[in-house]
């Protein structure tokens, strides 16, 4: 009986994070809709339904979603897309991605999570133009094909990087903002499924942080923003050592979870 309060709760944090990727996904189909509803015509939407049904959103929510995308949902409260910029204490920088149908509420929220930590939040391109590389990624097991077969088709793909990871069974591919639908269309054609592609902000300025403190604040920072269901996407350039950043995650435990 002594596990229940932390099994129920671990329990209730993933069924929380089901749900907000399902309404992630239905925002992204809404913003895709606004170009149009039918899938063959907008690759945009094309790409956001096959990625909500491989995460299994149920086809009730991405049929409203195209309808409030579409404006045929004439109660619904239309989706933007905003990007917000701002460091943690020791200067990490970060990015964070969001979807919103009330943009007061999100920046408000923005705001609180980044000066309740001892952040602050930034102007736009006051992180993103230096500390960071606006590129398209692309990740998928190697399967059974090999290493020489693999960097055949990242070549002709027209990507601009690759790397072999998990002891070579899973590759990554970085490409052109420009040249990612490019070099997924081209990997698809080859009759690969590919795991998880889109576009990213890859650090290119890194920050090591060694003190706990800070490290443990910018733990709670991302937690936060993990929370907030308006929120897409975060990257930061934090380097951390992964026994520090353990440490952190468990003093967070701690504090969620107690009882």
């Amino acid at each position: 009986m002594w596990r229940w309060p932390v099994v129920g709760a671990k329990k209730a944090v993933s069924d929380k994070a089901r749900g907000k990727a399902f309404a992630i996904h239905a925002k992204l189909i809404a913003l895709a809709a606004r170009n149009g509803g039918d899938p063959n015509m907008n690759p945009a939407l094309y790409d956001a339904l096959e990625k909500a049904r491989k995460a299994n959103v149920p086809a009730d929510n991405i049929e409203r979603a195209i309808k409030k995308g579409t404006g045929a949902d004439k109660d619904s409260t239309e989706i933007d897309e905003i990007i917000y910029e701002g460091y943690s204490p020791g200067g990490v920088a970060i990015v964070v991605k969001t979807l919103t149908d009330n943009k007061n509420r999100t920046a408000k929220n923005m705001r609180h999570a980044f000066s309740q930590y001892g952040g602050n939040l930034g102007e736009t391109g006051s992180v993103s133009n230096f500390a960071f590389r606006y590129q398209g990624y692309i990740e998928t097991s190697m399967g059974t094909h090999s290493m020489d077969q693999w960097e055949e088709w990242i070549i002709e793909s027209g990507a601009s990087d690759y790397e072999f990871l998990e002891d070579d069974t899973k590759v990554r591919i970085s490409t052109e903002r420009t040249n990612l639908m490019g070099a997924v269309k081209f990997l698809k054609g080859q009759g690969l499924t590919l795991d998880n592609y889109g576009l990213e902000y890859a650090a290119t300025n890194v920050v090591n942080i060694d003190d706990p403190e800070k490290i443990l604040k910018l733990y709670a920072l991302l937690a936060d923003f993990e929370d907030d269901d308006d929120v897409e996407q975060v990257w930061h350039n934090a380097e951390i050592d992964p026994v520090l950043w353990q440490q952190a995650e468990e003093a967070m435990n701690k504090w969620r979870f107690r009882t």
